[in-house]
């Protein structure tokens, strides 16, 4: 009977310095440059996967400051191997959050190993860096990584196309991964895609992951991973981390936008953000800001 591997946290920090190795990137006129600095992430292995197709899994959060080591917010995110290995990298997300203000999502995905080392292609940014293009490469220096993301911006001026949508919410799941903590859980939520009229125009799922949970668990970073599908057979995606209280607390997080990482059928071509808020009665307003 053969056995499974499960990926160690030292192979894990490994695989990920690997994934993440400086790669070429020709430069452009109007490129720009943003360099932070990650701090030791703590790295987790939970027990259990995040897909069916994931032998072995590892979530990581850690600090994040400028390169003068003045303090930025927080770098999160997920690794996902086949086959019980530590390469190749089936899935390497990170995600970029300065504090309350603007995210900053890379995904890797496909064979990055050793063997293939290669940037992680940005998926987008909010704020300030809403409808971002380009890379991210990562150099590990002992117990840090420096990350630099090389981008370029929409064109000043460029059109916007605005919308928002109402979703009402079914009961959440919740995939424990045998941690106390809690981190490295699965939480999945959606709900029917609503107008302002209350007319039904699709279905929204997020799946999100527990990457840090602190002030004795009763508050918790997610990475959420959202599909929007619309009756037409449009769809947007979006990704993003979010906090969330998990007990009682006096007053809610501020409302912090995820980063649209594209679209299909109307949407086509286009990125942004998207801008949950929580209404009473368990719904929520899903406010889009899109570029092309």
């Amino acid at each position: 009977m053969r056995t499974r591997r499960r990926a160690t946290p030292v192979a894990v920090a490994a695989a990920i310095a690997a994934a993440t190795a400086v790669a070429a990137l020709v430069p452009t006129a109007n490129a720009a440059t943003l360099t932070v600095v990650e701090s030791a992430p703590d790295i987790r292995v939970p027990s259990g996967l995040f897909t069916p197709t994931a032998a072995a899994s590892a979530v990581y959060f850690g600090g994040m400051y400028s390169p003068a080591r003045n303090p930025l917010g927080f770098a999160m995110g997920y690794v996902e191997f086949p086959k019980g290995g530590t390469t190749p990298i089936s899935n390497n997300t990170l995600v970029l959050a300065f504090g309350s203000g603007p995210r900053i999502v890379a995904q890797a995905k496909g064979p990055t190993g050793p063997g293939a080392p290669s940037a992680r292609p940005l998926l987008g940014g909010t704020g300030k860096y809403l409808g971002m293009r380009g890379v991210e490469r990562s150099v590990k220096k002992g117990s840090t990584f420096t990350h630099t993301i090389s981008y370029t911006l929409p064109t000043k001026g460029s059109a916007r196309t605005k919308e928002t949508y109402y979703v009402r919410y079914v009961p959440a799941t919740s995939t424990p991964r045998g941690r106390a903590d809690a981190v490295g859980d699965g939480r999945g939520v959606g709900g029917p895609i609503t107008t302002s009229t209350g007319e039904e125009v699709g279905y929204y799922a997020v799946e999100s992951v527990v990457t840090h949970s602190y002030s004795g668990g009763i508050y918790q970073w997610l990475v959420g991973d959202a599909v929007y599908r619309f009756n037409d057979g449009s769809m947007l995606r979006a990704i993003g981390p979010y906090q969330r209280a998990t007990g009682s607390v006096a007053g809610p997080f501020a409302p912090s936008a995820r980063v649209v990482t594209g679209g299909t059928g109307r949407y086509a071509g286009m990125r942004g953000q998207v801008v949950p808020v929580s209404i009473p009665g368990g719904n929520s307003s899903h406010a889009f800001t899109l570029v092309k």
